[in-house]
């Protein structure tokens, strides 16, 4: 059975309480997450583990806003001031946004590129390209709000700190974009490989907005 998204006006609401479309991969060389579907949502179970999670949209969609709502069942193994460096790059909540752009894989690329790479590029509609991964982070200390990367290992993502998740329990987050972006997918991060973490976050509701 296939489920597609709740478009709801000018918005679409991404189904998070069944597998539906959703795709699950996993990183060479680490233990992947434990995704499940009910009722509450999608829960994505850590243990030391970190693996993406990817929704593909039926079409590009053109976003000018973001809400989340969900539940942490407690924090991350990290101390103030280092989520983000090496060896604490971790996150219970990275919201990511594939944006449409003109690159692409050549030749070469499509042989040795990481899997997750491939992914990636696979998400652009045929003839066209992507530009990076956009990724809206929630962070667990306040000094580390309004930050902002490209990460150090792929000129492919790109990370803004605009959420605080500094304790366990429900959690509600919107962000509006500086400039609308045309994306074609969603990708969540969220990971304890590096900290050694043990956690579940809880994703009740995700919605795009234009």
């Amino acid at each position: 059975m296939k489920f597609n998204t709740l478009v709801l006006a000018s918005a679409i609401a991404l189904p998070v309480q069944q597998a539906g479309n959703w795709q699950l991969l996993e990183y060479n060389r680490l233990n992947a997450n434990e995704v499940s579907f009910a009722r509450e949502g999608m829960m994505v179970t850590v243990d030391q583990s970190a693996s993406p999670i990817i929704y593909p949209l039926d079409e590009p969609k053109t976003v000018s806003r973001v809400a989340v709502t969900g539940h942490l069942s407690n924090l991350l193994n990290v101390t103030a001031g280092t989520q983000g460096d090496p060896n604490n790059d971790d996150f219970s909540l990275k919201l990511g946004l594939v944006i449409a752009g003109d690159k692409t894989l050549n030749p070469l690329q499509k042989i040795f590129s990481a899997k997750w790479v491939k992914t990636l590029f696979e998400l652009a509609p045929e003839g066209a390209g992507i530009e990076k991964i956009y990724f809206l982070n929630a962070v667990q200390h306040k000094n580390l709000l309004g930050q902002q990367r490209q990460h150090p290992l792929s000129e492919l993502i790109y990370e803004n700190n605009v959420w605080l998740l500094d304790k366990a329990g429900n959690f509600s987050f919107n962000y509006e974009l500086e400039n609308p972006q045309k994306v074609i997918a969603v990708w969540l991060s969220i990971d304890g490989d590096d900290t050694r973490s043990r956690y579940a976050t809880t994703i009740s509701s995700l919605i795009l907005e234009d």
